[in-house]
């Protein structure tokens, strides 16, 4: 009875006059008793199923609803985290790339400066080699000078020596030596 209590109340208005067609006609057989108990069989289980299966399978589509939501709560906060790192990425991105372009104008500007750098010190060692060059032509013009001067002095020596005797005579000679004499004196 206490099953019975349990049931539906559709359950036992269908189950009452199946009960009672067993009842009136004796002349059903075996297998048609066999069928209604199967079928009342059935209903009380899909019932019992019913009543004692709804709180569990209740509890486990909630249990299995909240771990959805949890994950979703979970796949959400990742997801908050990962564009909160792209963001602090794509942010260091962009100061990286700043900071190469910060470089590269200043690796430009060290070029340029050390370009200009070589250029006045190439100027200067061209300066300083053209200074040289003047100075060692100079040197070697006066060098050339001095050798001819002597070169002159020499043939003049030896057209003097030759010609001298030839015209020297005692009055030149004094008249040279007086001359020499007077000039070291001044």
């Amino acid at each position: 009875m206490l099953v019975w209590s349990l049931m539906p109340a559709w359950l036992l208005a269908v189950a009452e006059p199946v009960a009672e067609a067993a009842e009136v006609s004796p002349e059903k057989g075996l297998l048609d008793a066999i069928l209604e108990s199967n079928l009342i069989n059935i209903a009380i289980i899909l019932t019992l199923l019913y009543i004692l299966g709804r709180r569990v399978v209740g509890e486990a589509l909630a249990k299995r609803r909240e771990g959805i939501l949890e994950e979703l709560r979970q796949a959400e906060q990742r997801k908050q985290e990962a564009i909160e790192r792209l963001a602090e990425e794509q942010q260091k991105l962009a100061q990286a790339q700043q900071e190469a372009e910060r470089i590269r104008r200043q690796a430009e500007a060290n070029a340029e400066a050390r370009r200009q750098e070589l250029l006045q010190q190439a100027e200067r060692e061209i300066e300083r080699l053209r200074a040289n060059a003047e100075r060692d032509l100079a040197a070697e013009q006066e060098q050339i000078l001095q050798e001819l001067r002597r070169q002159i002095v020499r043939q003049a020596l030896r057209k003097v020596e030759q010609e001298l005797p030839q015209h020297l005579n005692e009055q030149v000679h004094q008249r040279l030596i007086e001359q020499g004499i007077q000039r070291i004196a001044r």
